[in-house]
């Protein structure tokens, strides 16, 4: 049954994204983060890390951590190196990320390793990262962050409900920006492969897009429809806008099936973006092969079942033969 295919992962996430941390604990969260801005701040009415850099530098990056509780607890504080996810937004949150194959300074390489810190009661601790440059001059923004979150492996902050595990996990977020010069750098999108695919066990298409580049894309709007090989007729597409990417960075952009069947054969996808004045426009032939077909229509739900003429062969027979016996 299609049920038993489902996998129920619930898991609440209460983080902050962006490039910023509050000095205050959320509702649920038991500790405040606030990053100690250096002198080498571009601009210090931020909250995050946004650094002026030097070949080879070598530089402490601190945090103040407070338990706001009146238990003991430890908060993991991990360092990670920005990404683009499948909505389209930079996150700094993801832990242990793939390298893009552009990416040439991931952040994680140039910071130590993730820390345990444990905070008593009401105890406010410095939590501190060294960092270490490069010795080449780049051009561009090496992009990370620190997630901070409160460890869970014990089983105080989790719950079990008809043998489902559920798991409440809350997490801060401190952005890192490195630059060293002031040199304008173009972003360069790249469209890599095409995969049928399912999205939340329903059928899909997507496209790897990459900014190959080491800056941020901002507003990016892509426009992009599926047809059959060597047909004009159009038969899904998804637009959006307002998408963001972070340096060297790749994502899975989404075409929905609208619940029907993927069905085997040849297709091709066409691409409009742009950002700015600044446009590309892909084409690339991709199949959908008869296995791939099968595996991923019987594992979505709600697929659109088309009629069949076999079932009008059939149910015309069977018409014919009650006809035939009332006639007898």
């Amino acid at each position: 049954m299609r049920v038993k295919k489902l996998i129920m992962t619930i898991c609440i996430v209460g983080s902050i994204l962006g490039f910023f941390a509050k000095n205050t604990a959320a509702e649920g969260i038991n500790y405040s983060v606030k990053a100690i801005i250096p002198e080498n701040q571009i601009d210090a009415s931020k909250s995050y890390f946004d650094l002026k850099m030097t070949p080879g530098q070598e530089q402490d990056l601190s945090m103040t951590l407070k338990n706001t509780s009146k238990e003991s607890i430890t908060v993991n504080v991990t360092p990670t190196t920005a990404t683009t996810n499948q909505n389209g937004v930079i996150d700094y949150s993801v832990r242990d990320a793939k390298k893009d194959s552009s990416l040439v300074y991931p952040f994680t390489s140039l910071v130590d390793k993730e820390q345990k810190i444990t905070l008593e009661a009401d105890e406010s601790k410095d939590v501190t990262f060294k960092l270490i440059m490069p010795k080449e001059s780049f051009d561009g923004i090496i992009l990370g962050g620190f997630s901070i979150a409160e460890d869970t492996t014990s089983d105080k902050n989790e719950k079990s409900s008809e043998g489902v595990q559920i798991k409440n996990e809350y997490s801060f977020v401190i952005g890192v920006s490195l630059t060293e010069t002031e040199a304008t750098v173009v972003p360069e999108l790249v469209l890599n492969d095409v995969n049928p695919t399912l999205l939340n066990y329903r059928t899909a298409v997507t496209l790897n897009l990459q900014n190959t580049k080491a800056t941020i894309i901002n507003d990016l709007k892509v426009d992009a429809s599926i047809s059959k090989k060597r047909s004009s007729e159009v038969l899904h597409k998804e637009t959006k806008e307002g998408l963001s990417m972070a340096p060297n960075s790749n994502f899975e952009y989404p075409i929905s099936w609208s619940n029907e069947a993927l069905k085997a054969g040849d297709y091709e996808v066409s691409v409009k973006a742009s950002v700015g004045e600044k446009n590309w426009t892909f084409k690339k032939a991709f199949t959908i092969s008869a296995d791939e077909s099968k595996k991923l229509n019987e594992e979505a739900v709600e697929v659109k079942q088309e009629a069949t003429y076999f079932w009008w062969i059939v149910s015309s027979i069977v018409m014919g033969i009650f006809v035939l016996i009332a006639i007898v």
